[in-house]
């Protein structure tokens, strides 16, 4: 009886279920590949990297079996619930109102401030600079800092930000140039360390305990393993995005080479931050650039316990990297112990090739 009504099922209908099957099976992998370390397993990696593409789908399709009025939508709904921290990773539905008051903190890597001039345009430092200026937080993190003769630094103090905690990607060698990561504030700093993380010279992480009332918080800022596709692998990928396909085998090998490979390392450091962030017992504030999307393995072990601002308090897409427009990889986390609104992704401006993340934090009674 059941190969009957099958064989009356109209030819589309029973194209449409099998595409669907196949989408069950890509979306569940997207999902072990949030679980799985890209050390055990780099291929689901990939597949977690596309969630974005894949939960779209997802929606395309429960919509047609909505309005086919098939049972197929609620299974479709039901798959994507399981994890609905993905979806409202993805997308800011909030209902959080845009109060501006307690501690405003920021992550923005600002690209070395443009100095060898990428954009073409001279002006993109003085812009970077008066946009941090205007903004007044109250904890900034900068990825890609670089300064010479800490004539930023003394800019930026000009707001009350007075306090920096820095370190230099090359923090072995002798460097008379600030070329790191930054932690900036105008709360007093009482610990500075950093977490090393073995396997690159590109990425680091430090934490800093300030003081900010009675109580004391540790802020952690990290810039994880970058791609390094330099310019001829974004000019692949550009044209991946816009044609749907790699031209060469060797285009292809170039990007998977890159990505799996940082895949890798950051699923190193990831788990190198976490087990460091397990053992604080303040309040937590997490900022970075992790180089990878909410549902990779490197976001999900750093993120275990923690908060998102953007799920909490944004809303929209809040895609935070200009090369690629569905990868949201800047982020602020928090511990319980806060509450967030506010979130903002500044996409107005392109002067680097990040977008500035903030958020406004209130410490719980």
């Amino acid at each position: 009886m059941s190969e009957e009504r099958e064989k009356k099922r109209p030819l589309l209908e029973r194209f449409m279920r099998f595409l669907n099957v196949l989408a069950i099976l890509v979306l569940l992998g997207a999902y072990a590949g949030g679980s799985i370390s890209p050390e055990r397993f780099w291929p689901l990696a990939f597949v977690a990297m596309a969630y974005p593409i894949i939960m779209a789908t997802f929606l395309l399709f429960t919509l047609y079996w909505i309005f086919k009025r098939k049972w197929f939508a609620f299974l479709n709904i039901a798959l994507l619930l399981i994890r609905s921290d993905l979806v409202f990773g993805t997308i800011g539905l909030s209902s959080a109102n845009s109060d501006s008051s307690g501690i405003k903190v920021m992550t923005y890597n600002v690209r070395l401030f443009d100095k060898f001039n990428w954009n073409s345009d001279s002006n993109s430092k003085d812009r970077i600079i008066s946009f941090l200026m205007k903004e007044e937080t109250d904890i900034l993190c900068i990825q890609e800092y670089y300064d010479v003769d800490e004539k930023v630094r003394i800019e930026l103090s000009e707001n009350g930000n007075q306090n920096i905690h820095l370190r230099n990607y090359f923090a072995q060698r002798e460097n008379k140039n600030d070329f790191g990561i930054a932690t900036i504030s105008r709360f007093p700093m009482v610990q500075k360390g950093a977490i090393v993380l073995e396997n690159s010279r590109s990425a680091l992480a430090i934490f800093t305990d300030l003081k900010i009332g009675e109580d004391t918080v540790r802020v952690y800022n990290f810039h994880l393993q970058s791609i390094h596709l330099g310019n001829d692998g974004y000019e692949i990928l550009d044209g991946l995005i816009e044609t749907q396909h790699v031209g060469e085998v060797s285009d292809s090998k170039l990007i998977g080479g890159r990505l799996k490979g940082g895949f890798k390392k950051r699923a190193i450091q990831a788990e190198e931050i976490a087990e460091h962030i397990a053992t604080c017992t303040y309040p937590i504030i997490v900022c970075g650039d992790f180089n990878d999307v909410p549902s990779s393995y490197t976001y999900q072990t750093i993120a275990d316990g923690l908060n998102d601002s953007f799920s909490k308090s944004g809303k929209g897409f809040g895609f935070t990297y200009v090369r690629v427009p569905f990868f949201r990889i800047d982020n602020i986390l928090y511990s319980d112990d806060f509450s967030s609104s506010n979130h903002k992704t500044f996409d107005e401006s392109t002067d680097s090739d990040h977008f500035a993340v903030s958020t406004n934090l209130n410490l719980k009674d």
